[in-house]
């Protein structure tokens, strides 16, 4: 909104080598200037500040960005009727998980990524169970009752909206619990006094960590590996049984961390998914890793808090590949 020019319509009358004189405060004391008034309207004239022109109270005034915006209803432009009957979805299903993949890409008004997707859902008439029986979507619980949805490839297709892959938003394969988890711990190392800046970083096919935390004086802080995985609380999935079967990934990523500079961190789901990393580092017959596992059963059976397992079983270790391991709500906390 620009300021308007208080400045009379008429231009004064001038006289010879005299400058007109300028009313410094044009408006009673009792009134005030106006919303807008700028007090230095004319360009090389010195005037004072108008005492009751509040500058502290302006400088209050929220950015744009900082505004807190209304949550973003996503139009059903482009999805016809024919194109979503072939995916066995109706319009509002459809733009559903257009806004899904919307806040997967943190594109999203009035969402933020860490926030439940609980009011996404509530604001289309959906089928929850029949998207993730035809595969289109899926769904994640947190520890505190959160609920966020992943869009699968064949979602992308019917909705006719595709998820981003770039530091910004994170891994293109990577679902919505993995890009939370990466933002959480994003956000906490970042509030360190220690911590310099962070690096979010993106796979493409290589061996690379998901954060990179960098010190001051050109030293690495800490590299952070987040796994996601699925949880006993995601309703309607069908793997099995919780955790991850993917030890071969986290035996590279064991290794990688191992032979990084700084405090080598796991980020994971819950207490389930720390259970599933012990477990596939003990079975690294080429890392060395020895663990008992009857600690690893207390974890996943919730008889041992990961505070305990860290300082009692984690820390005692000195292994470069693992220094802690934490979960989600422990980085919520931390933040909190």
């Amino acid at each position: 909104m620009t300021s308007e020019d208080h400045s009379d319509s008429d231009t004064p009358e001038t006289h010879s080598h005299s400058e007109p004189e300028r009313e410094a405060h044009p408006y009673p004391e009792d009134v005030g200037p106006p919303s807008g008034y700028n007090p230095k309207p004319f360009a090389g004239t010195e005037v004072p500040d108008d005492p009751r022109f509040n500058a502290e109270k302006r400088s209050d005034k929220k950015s744009l960005s900082e505004v807190d915006l209304p949550l973003e209803v996503v139009s059903g432009v482009g999805l016809m009727r024919s194109h979503v009957s072939d995916y066995g979805i109706t319009v509002d299903e459809g733009r559903f998980m257009r806004a899904v993949v919307k806040a997967m890409n943190r594109e999203l008004e009035g969402y933020d990524l860490t926030d439940s997707m609980r009011a996404i859902r509530d604001q289309y008439e959906i089928d929850e169970r029949k998207l993730i029986d035809l595969g289109h979507l899926k769904r994640h619980t947190g520890a505190n009752g959160q609920i966020y949805y992943s869009v699968t490839s064949s979602g992308q297709k019917a909705c006719r909206r595709q998820k981003k892959q770039g530091i910004a938003v994170g891994d293109v394969g990577a679902d919505t619990p993995h890009r939370v988890g990466v933002e959480l711990a994003k956000r906490y190392y970042e509030s360190l006094d220690e911590v310099k800046f962070v690096e979010p970083t993106v796979r493409k096919g290589g061996n690379v960590a998901d954060l990179i935390v960098n010190g001051h004086n050109h030293s690495r802080y800490a590299i952070v590996e987040v796994e996601g995985g699925w949880i006993t609380a995601d309703k309607y999935e069908t793997e099995g049984n919780p955790g991850s079967n993917h030890y071969e990934s986290i035996q590279n990523d064991y290794r990688l961390l191992a032979q990084s500079e700084g405090e080598s961190v796991w980020l994971v789901r819950n207490h389930e998914i720390v259970g599933t990393v012990l477990r596939a580092l003990r079975s690294g017959d080429d890392l060395g890793f020895t663990f008992p596992l009857d600690i690893i059963k207390k974890v996943e059976n919730a008889t041992m808090n990961i505070e305990t397992l860290n300082e009692e079983h984690i820390s005692p270790l000195q292994d470069d590949g693992i220094d802690e391991i934490a979960t989600f709500k422990q980085f919520r906390n931390r933040l909190s």
